[in-house]
């Protein structure tokens, strides 16, 4: 599995400290907002660390919802259309630094409710595990293991088969 672990680095003869993920082939940036997470010190990136990993143990010890009040909590939400993906994958996303602080532990609820209660899927041959509420299924990209979920996806059912034991995407 993967992880995200502070590693320095040489840039342009001054030494930078930046977070990267292991579990490639070689290690990648770790990146926030499609831009790397590099800093001047150790001090810097180890606190960006203990940080996310703080995140990730909020996260881990999280109360799950019931499957009702799961639904009202993503039904509460504006959710972003992926413009992106309109046409091969219409769905909607939502990201978890948009909320307030207080909205961002329930965040973390309705992520321990995902991860309970989910059911295997399949999206193009790629494992998945879907959270069915109502009109709608939601689930995360896979992430780093010490590395809270930071976006949500979602798209209606209508774009969800059940065959052979498992849901799957259909076009």
């Amino acid at each position: 599995m993967s992880e995200v672990y502070v590693s320095s680095f040489d840039d342009n003869g001054i030494t930078k400290y930046g977070l990267f993920v292991s579990g490639g082939d070689a290690p990648e940036p770790y990146k926030i907002d499609w831009k790397p997470v590099v800093y001047d010190t150790r001090e810097e990136a180890d606190s960006k660390l203990e940080s996310l990993e703080a995140e990730k143990a909020r996260e881990d010890t999280a109360v799950p919802f019931s499957l009702e009040d799961a639904e009202k909590y993503a039904e509460s939400h504006k959710w972003r259309f992926a413009s992106t993906y309109a046409h091969t994958a219409p769905h909607e996303y939502l990201i978890k630094k948009w909320l307030v602080d207080d909205d961002q532990l329930l965040y973390e609820r309705f992520v321990a409710t995902m991860k309970e209660k989910s059911v295997v899927g399949y999206f193009y041959g790629h494992e998945n595990k879907y959270l069915i509420l109502g009109e709608h299924y939601y689930w995360y990209m896979p992430l780093p293991d010490n590395h809270a979920v930071d976006l949500i996806n979602r798209t209606t059912t209508d774009y969800l088969e059940y065959r052979d034991g498992a849901y799957y995407y259909k076009d």
